[in-house]
């Protein structure tokens, strides 16, 4: 199998933007276990996951006197949650979703109508003012969920006021507020044909003019709710949402042009159902071939401003849920203080995107196109290149072991630092410790022991195929990498210029400690801080000290991710911690300052 990068042709953008999770409801934002996931993502480098979207946001408000011109509001619910996801690098993608004090029940009343306008004004004038105009500005405001299949309980008419009247309270607080929707679930249902022909002929129930909208977004999911293992399709994604397209260009031509999202594009419905591949190589690898499949067909081929492609796996739960993370409580069931979360490949693999630049190069495969995907790109400021491949076939959770090779054309000529990470089930998989040392009582299912928990949080991260190498590239700009490419995995390929390496890393930022009951004696402290943007940082140091006395090294995998959790006794007034990074030459930046925990 071989697989061409051709950094020698033009470059486009990397134009789809993949920074994304969700869950519901809201008032998890309140859970200390939510919280702590939210730290989690938001040390994933370079933004790497940005936008959170959750159901029933305005669910957290309550509200007295919504019918008249000074309606009393308490934020207070709202504000703590948005706090958490702010204070950790997040940013909503804001679901205006959710009835205030149970106050809505028809927005074809004016008087309603008028009180949702006004909400949403407020909402936006509030979080201005909180956080800042340039940060409310780089949100995205989005309409009800999936007002096609029951969440919304009203019809047709009462959706476009409602959806007008978002518009209206959004721009009236600031004009450069980004607003659309509808994210609705079934191709081609009776409410998004009705909201296309609202948007393309309708008028705005408020002020007589056209509607406007600034982007137009669906969910397409690989496989419907199952209790069975069915195959997940990401093609079924892209056919689906050229039958929409094909729709609008017959119907409705002129919104071709808007911005199309599918910002639930998961490889199946049902986030609660158990499947075991959601805790697997598998997960990710779907995940990266759904990412190259929709470059390949709808931007390449089909010319489509498609903006997100966003996975709704947010959630707080195990193994086999839609989660980033699996999480382990003392009795199994919903629980705040005592708790532990590991990593799992889902999350790893937004890690592993973050490494990709913005510009992206044409590929060739040799092999087996429909389960071998390449993005081959390049870094900003001359710092080298950045590749993902992946081998997903849609129904082989484990599959076949291939040899690939990689053959890279046009690169600059020079000296680089060659790094390999990747996703398989040798590599990245903590879930196959929890296999191997999973106990047979039924205590050891929902509360593993504190060595296996350890032992799964040292295969947690992002792991390294090989140490980096050094290599010269030629005249000819021609580098290949020969490997082993089993099915499924995910795999990113740095190739560093030596110039990058002349200074050492910048200071990380950021520095916070938070500290949590864990699952067992003692505590767990949770280290989260901002890494330097350069890719060319492959590890953070992390130490300790107690009572003034001597700085310790605490033991960890190479972190790419700014985040190492502290297991630990008890220890009485606390103790500093500090952190720096350390680049892939061994050459360290400054230390943080302290903090203690």
């Amino acid at each position: 199998m071989k697989i061409t990068l051709h950094y020698n042709k033009p470059a486009k953008p990397v134009s789809i933007d993949w920074r994304w999770t969700g869950f519901t409801p809201a008032k998890l934002l309140l859970c200390e276990d939510m919280k702590q996931t939210l730290r989690y993502l938001g040390a994933v480098p370079r933004g790497g996951v940005k936008y959170v979207r959750i159901h029933y946001l305005l669910e957290l408000v309550s509200a007295k006197n919504l019918g008249t011109d000074e309606p009393l509001y308490d934020w207070s619910k709202l504000d703590e949650g948005l706090d958490a996801m702010v204070g950790c690098g997040l940013a909503p993608f804001f679901e205006l979703m959710g009835d205030p004090s149970g106050y809505f029940s028809d927005y074809k009343e004016p008087v309603q109508a008028h009180a949702w306008r006004r909400l949403v004004r407020d909402l936006a004038l509030r979080y201005m003012e909180r956080y800042g105009r340039e940060e409310v500005e780089s949100w995205y405001f989005e309409t009800w969920n999936e007002p096609d299949v029951g969440w919304w309980k009203q019809d047709s008419e009462a959706f476009m006021i409602y959806y007008d009247a978002c518009s209206e309270g959004l721009r009236e607080a600031n004009p450069k507020l980004r607003f659309g929707g509808p994210g609705t679930a079934w191709t081609l249902s009776p409410r998004l044909l009705d909201f296309l022909k609202h948007i393309d002929t309708g008028r705005n129930y408020f002020t007589g003019e056209p509607p406007r909208i600034d982007f137009l977004s669906v969910h397409e999911k690989g496989a419907w709710d199952a209790d069975e293992d069915i195959p997940v399709s990401p093609e079924k994604m892209v056919t689906r949402a050229r039958r929409l397209r094909d729709y609008m260009r017959e119907h409705h031509p002129r919104l071709l042009d808007l911005p199309f999202m599918n910002n639930e594009c998961d490889p199946q419905v049902g986030w609660a159902q158990t499947h075991s591949w959601r805790a697997w190589p598998f997960y990710a690898a779907i995940m990266s071939k759904c990412i190259a499949l929709h470059f390949d067909t709808l931007v390449d081929e089909d010319g489509v401003d498609f903006t997100f492609l966003g996975n709704d796996n947010g959630f707080i739960g195990g193994w086999g849920q839609r989660t980033q993370l699996a999480r382990f409580t003392r009795k199994g069931g919903f629980e705040t203080e005592h708790f532990a979360l590991v990593k799992k490949p889902a999350l790893n693999l937004m890690t592993g995107l973050s490494l990709l630049g913005t510009e992206r190069f044409p590929v060739t495969v040799e092999g087996n196109r429909e389960s071998t995907f390449a993005l081959a790109t390049c870094l900003e400021a001359a710092e080298g290149y950045a590749a993902f491949l992946c081998r997903a076939d849609n129904r082989s959770r484990i599959g076949d072991l291939s040899d690939l090779s990689t053959a890279i054309e046009g690169l600059a000529p020079g000296e680089y630092t060659v790094v390999h990470y990747r996703i398989d089930e040798s590599h990245g998989n903590p879930y196959r410790t929890w296999e191997d040392g999973l106990p047979n009582d039924s205590v050891g299912k929902h509360r593993p022991d504190p060595a296996l928990l350890a032992a799964m949080r040292s295969e947690q991260e992002l792991t390294r195929w090989a140490e980096p190498t050094e290599v010269t590239v030629g005249l000819d700009g021609a580098f290949t990498l020969a490997m082993d490419f089993p099915l499924p995995s995910v795999h990113f390929v740095l190739l560093l210029r030596k110039e990058v390496f002349a200074a050492p890393p910048e200071a990380v930022g950021g520095l916070h400690a938070g500290n949590y009951h864990g699952l067992h004696d003692g505590e767990e402290i949770l280290l989260t801080w901002k890494p330097p943007a350069s890719r060319k940082v492959g590890d953070h140091d992390v130490e300790w000290r107690r009572d003034g006395g001597m700085w310790e090294a605490l033991s960890h995998p190479p972190l790419l991710d700014g985040s190492f959790l502290h297991a630990r006794a008890s220890v009485p007034g606390g103790a500093e911690y500090r952190v720096r990074a350390v680049d892939y030459r061994n050459k360290p930046g400054p230390w943080s300052e302290a903090v203690r925990a």
